[in-house]
């Protein structure tokens, strides 16, 4: 009777450590796939940026902005185009004139930039929902204290100015998502996220046409 009780005592005690070994590696496990800054910061290195980083993000895009580096006027051949608009003066061709102005959110450069018939502004989104380049409404992740933010640009034109178009590029940026089949609010697994393509407005360009 003591030997089978002892044999019990041990099976048991097996039993017992093995278990706890399966829940520490299952629990180490799940700390390298869980949704967690330092995780994120891993596996997607670049998207995501604290407040203050993304501060000093946005000053090193609007240096990047006005510091423009003049081009010759060699860089026009060999095409022998000719301007007829004077834009020697700081406002060129539209001083004192009204601009139709399109509506921009997220946070921004209150410094206009002016060529030709266009005014630029800088602005950063960070967007909870937006359409993918095939059309899909994705849900973009977001942490608490650490956002996905993109660059974006606001272009006006000047009315009355017909020296040119003012048109957006398409800026192609690309964006941790959360899968589609899973609801937001259930996201909490790396292997719930992936990639997907968004366009953003870009570089404001005034383009010759007529």
């Amino acid at each position: 009777m003591k030997v089978t009780i002892t044999l019990v005592l041990v099976l048991s005690t097996q039993a017992v450590t093995h278990f706890n070994q399966m829940w520490k590696k299952l629990l180490t496990s799940r700390k390298f796939t869980t949704i967690t800054p330092d995780n994120l910061q891993k596996y997607f290195p670049g998207y995501f940026r604290t407040p203050s980083e993304q501060l000093e993000y946005e000053r090193l895009i609007l240096y990047g902005s006005k510091n423009k580096i003049p081009v010759s006027t060699q860089s026009m051949a060999p095409y022998n185009y000719h301007c007829n608009v004077d834009c020697r003066r700081r406002y060129g061709p539209f001083h004192n004139m009204r601009f139709k102005r399109q509506a921009s959110t997220g946070s921004g450069n209150n410094d206009d930039f002016m060529h030709a018939c266009c005014v630029t502004n800088v602005f950063f989104e960070t967007p909870d929902l937006k359409p993918s380049v095939n059309g899909d409404n994705r849900n973009l992740l977001h942490l608490p204290g650490m956002r996905q933010v993109f660059k974006v640009e606001n272009c006006s034109q000047a009315v009355g100015c017909t020296g040119c178009r003012c048109m957006h590029e398409q800026a192609l940026a690309s964006a941790v998502v959360i899968k589609q089949h899973i609801p937001p609010s259930l996201a909490d697994q790396m292997d719930d996220l992936e990639i997907d393509l968004f366009y953003f407005n870009g570089c404001c360009k005034c383009v010759n046409y007529g």
